[in-house]
């Protein structure tokens, strides 16, 4: 399975926002969204980071309430890795796991934003994956 075919379950887009806001802005962006990351774009159009729950809960434990303030630049993470629409779903949670992080921004083949997958989502289509497996062969015993 491919990342594609998750994006086609849940959707191509993804909560985007600008690397001029500050952190409170970020946070009222993902909460309107219900989201858990939000990925920040450059002026140019690029992936200038992502914003994470994880990430501002880490801050906020150093910084308090004055992190609201602060811009959205000095909690994200910068070059996030990615992934590719034909990027493998187990490819792309060893990386996650590997690097300890739980959403991968997905772009195209020009280098585009075209979605974004937490680690629960392929988790998801994973389990979904070997219960169709295990039905599958079931039937096939079954009528063997």
């Amino acid at each position: 399975m491919k990342l594609a075919e998750i994006l086609n379950r849940k959707g191509w887009g993804t909560v985007t926002t600008e690397e001029s806001i500050n952190v409170e802005t970020a946070v009222r962006i993902m909460c309107d969204n219900r989201v858990g990351a939000a990925v920040i774009m450059s002026r140019d159009g690029g992936i200038a980071g992502i914003v994470t729950e994880r990430d501002i809960l880490r801050h906020f434990a150093e910084k308090g309430a004055a992190l609201g303030e602060m811009g959205v630049r000095s909690v994200m993470s910068r070059n996030p890795r990615t992934g590719t629409p034909d990027t493998r779903v187990e490819d792309a949670m060893q990386t996650m796991t590997e690097h300890r992080f739980r959403h991968l921004p997905v772009l195209d083949g020009e280098g585009r934003l075209v979605g974004l997958v937490s680690l629960g989502d392929l988790v998801k289509a994973r389990l979904e994956e070997k219960a169709t497996e295990a039905e599958n062969l079931r039937e096939y015993i079954a009528h063997s």
